[in-house]
């Protein structure tokens, strides 16, 4: 019987992890109600957790046969892929993984009988796929640091057409923040040099540090007016955002402010 294919945002309730010990005839109508959806949906394999089964089974379509897999474990890994992934619990949507070239598995199949399978390159990523649903999970825990914040942000606008230049990790705006930070730290670090200073010297820190706080002011105000520019061309970047802007601004704003009472109070 055809499923229900479960997708985001909704959560399966059966739990997972549920080891089969019984070959029985709810298996057996387990197996077929996978193999019907997947010919429904025209895909090339299921979980049953995709199904709202808690049971650890998957069925793979290859080279149009069908592959029953119970109690799946991957015993070896070898290479790397960087494979371009779809799935049908966030329709419409993908994302590049980190993947196994090469995989080993060891499973039973509807009967109950142990079975070995050494699966490669398309094969090989589509177990590894159904896997992380045996396990409860799906491919964001596959997904690099940048990737997955990328496909947050897909999910968040509910589109596809975004890359990763479409939330740069390399800003401008992002760098002059990194410049007043180590602006902010030198001039408090040079503050601590004060109680062995004495006479000029002691002038010549004071005409540092007021000029240090002169153009760490200058430097907030492009970072705020130049982080609006590059909003405008990554729309999709929440660092981007106007709310996210003016909160850096003020908080660089008081570490200036109190830079200053600093020197103004110890000078």
């Amino acid at each position: 019987m055809i499923q229900e294919i479960i997708t985001y945002p909704a959560q399966s309730t059966s739990g997972f992890g549920g080891t089969v010990g019984h070959f029985d005839d709810t298996l057996t109508q387990l197996l077929t109600d996978l193999k019907d959806t997947i010919t429904a949906n025209n895909l090339e394999g299921l979980a049953a957790f995709q199904i709202g089964s808690p049971m650890e089974v998957m069925v793979i379509k290859n080279n149009d046969e069908f592959i029953d897999i119970i109690n799946p474990t991957i015993f070896t890994k070898e290479g790397k892929l960087y494979p371009t992934e779809s799935t049908v619990y966030y329709p419409n949507l993908t994302a590049t993984t980190t993947r196994a070239q090469k995989i080993k598995l060891m499973y039973e199949d509807a009967e109950g009988k142990q079975q070995f399978l050494t699966a490669e390159n398309d094969l090989a990523i589509l177990i590894q796929r159904k896997m992380d649903y045996v396990m409860g999970s799906t491919f964001l825990v596959r997904l690099s640091p940048e990737e997955k914040q990328l496909f947050e942000q897909k999910l968040a606008n509910n589109t596809n057409n975004l890359s990763l230049e479409s939330c740069p990790t390399n800003l401008i705006s992002d760098k002059i923040l990194n410049a007043i930070q180590y602006g902010i730290i030198a001039g408090v670090l040079a503050l601590t040099s004060s109680f062995f200073l004495e006479g000029s010297a002691l002038n010549l820190l004071k005409t540092f540090e007021y000029s240090l706080i002169a153009i760490l002011c200058l430097a907030i105000v492009t970072y705020f007016f130049y982080a609006q520019y590059e909003g405008k061309k990554f729309k999709y970047c929440t660092s981007c955002q106007i709310a996210n802007i003016a909160a850096m601004t003020l908080i660089k704003s008081i570490h200036i402010t109190g830079l200053f009472l600093l020197v103004y109070f110890l000078l």
